[in-house]
């Protein structure tokens, strides 16, 4: 089991993790952070203990939601984790302990209930204030223990209730019932209770819940089906965070770096707009590509950047901050648009897809460069044709393609025509293409045999290279 735990003040990190050996101990949940962790971590099971709420904007009910929909049991306790769990219990997330229970059963409202002030350095914290929880528990013993009357108790409890989370700690409540006029006799009992016998709720809470998840197997979370909105997937897409290089930045961050320095930035960024639009008319027009066309996408691609293994494929997604199901996510989006772009081409009859490309160029200034490469190409191809005539048995899509994709060193998937009219059409312009090597292969052999025989000696080693 590979646990993912945040925690923070209701629990030493050292017990924790003598507690749960194999879990990756977290600080505190911020928002974002679950959402995180389960993209970089991939654990198999989430727990949230702590979390912030004050000087962070703290963990949103929709990630969790999030967490839950893609099958990864979730469970909250002691503070913030008990907090979401009552909140979340009828979506599938699991609370455990004593003060989810309260909250779950509406005795206890408010979340001052379980907030602290504390002090975090080098992963210690060390409390600056008592949760409120924690004092109802200890009050409640004192007066189950005959230290202090329940009248005592119900003032030791407005005390403390009345002052503000991060002043709310043991002198604050003693002084305060001192200044309300309360028994001297009965403020010394509960001081020296309090001192001996304090009850840290929060903190049995964590350790019964780390034990449970040491022990225990764990079902899995009830089937949710998720209904993604806006705020989410920003969170998703722009919020959460990578590690790269010993550093964790946003993917934002990521995205504003490239859109600042990469050399072909308009060409990236018009790329990934034009991705969107096609996606965004892919949901108009309900395309939805087959089984068999996802796995042709996704069998391509892993065949052209060579991550035809599971081991290195793997890898990869790590590398790229990908999940499997990001990734099916991925290569479905893919055949969207390869959907579209097979019907544009329908739409375009026999017009094809020669004008769009050309303009395409033209806009970016290089229709010029690449219209004297293609004559200087059809040139070759008509000599070649000349003196060995094209039969049309040998228009081998399958093996001209392998061809090409070796001598010319750029991918054309025989099984995906697209740009062009047709598989026959394909075959012809890779046979041409073919030819045009063919024949610029023969004319610098034929121009070899003509230089005198001494330049056909091997060259002297020298101390440079071109």
């Amino acid at each position: 089991m590979s646990a993912v735990v945040f925690l923070g003040p209701s629990l030493p990190r050292q017990e924790a993790a003598e507690l749960l050996p194999d879990a990756t101990i977290l600080p505190p949940a911020r928002q974002s952070d679950v959402i995180t962790a389960l993209t970089e971590l991939r654990p198999s099971v989430i727990a949230l203990v702590d979390g912030e709420f004050h000087q962070a904007r703290s963990v949103w009910h929709k990630e969790l939601l999030h967490v839950l929909a893609q099958g990864v049991p979730l469970y909250g306790c002691s503070s913030m984790g008990a907090l979401r769990a009552a909140e979340l219990a009828a979506f599938g997330m699991r609370g455990r302990g004593e003060v989810f229970a309260r909250y779950a059963s509406g005795e206890l409202v408010d979340d001052d209930e379980v907030a602290l002030a504390y002090h975090q350095e080098d992963g210690k914290y060390r409390a600056m204030s008592e949760p409120m929880v924690n004092i109802r528990a200890t009050v409640t013993s004192a007066v189950a223990a005959g230290v202090i009357s329940a009248e005592i108790g119900t003032v030791a409890l407005m005390t403390a209730k009345n002052l503000e989370y991060p002043q709310r700690h043991r002198a604050a409540v003693l002084q305060g019932m001192r200044a309300g006029q309360v028994d001297k006799s009965a403020v010394a009992a509960l001081t020296q209770f309090w001192r001996d016998h304090a009850v840290d709720i929060k903190a049995e809470d964590a350790r019964s819940l780390l034990r449970e998840l040491r022990d225990g197997a764990l079902p899995p979370p009830p089937a949710l089906v998720l209904v993604r909105t806006e705020s989410l997937d920003s969170l998703i897409e722009r919020e959460r965070r990578i590690h790269v290089n010993g550093r964790e930045l946003p993917l934002a961050e990521v995205a504003d770096y490239v859109q600042l320095h990469h050399p072909d930035r308009d060409a990236v960024t018009t790329a990934a707009l034009d991705r969107g639009l096609a996606l965004t008319l892919a949901t108009l027009l309900n395309v939805r590509p087959t089984e068999s066309e996802i796995r042709r996408t996704t069998e391509q691609w892993r065949r052209k950047h060579r991550l035809v293994g599971d081991d290195e494929f793997a890898a990869w997604l790590t590398r790229n901050h990908l999940s499997s199901a990001d990734f099916d996510a991925l290569a479905l989006d893919t055949a969207k648009c390869q959907a579209l772009h097979r019907w544009l081409l329908d739409t375009r009859g026999a017009r094809g897809s020669t004008a769009l490309l050309l303009d395409s160029l033209r806009w970016s200034d290089r229709f010029e460069q690449w219209a004297d490469s293609a004559a200087e190409s059809s040139a070759l191809a008509d000599a070649a044709e000349s003196r060995v005539p094209l039969r049309s048995s040998e228009l081998d899509v399958q093996a001209l393609a392998a061809t090409h994709e070796l001598e010319v060193g750029v991918d054309c998937p025989a099984d995906d025509h697209s740009g062009f009219l047709s598989p026959e059409e394909l075959a012809r312009a890779l046979t041409r293409a073919a030819a045009a090597r063919a024949e610029l292969r023969h004319r610098l052999q034929q121009a070899a045999d003509l230089l005198p025989a001494s330049t056909h000696q091997p060259m002297k080693k020298t101390g440079r290279s071109t």
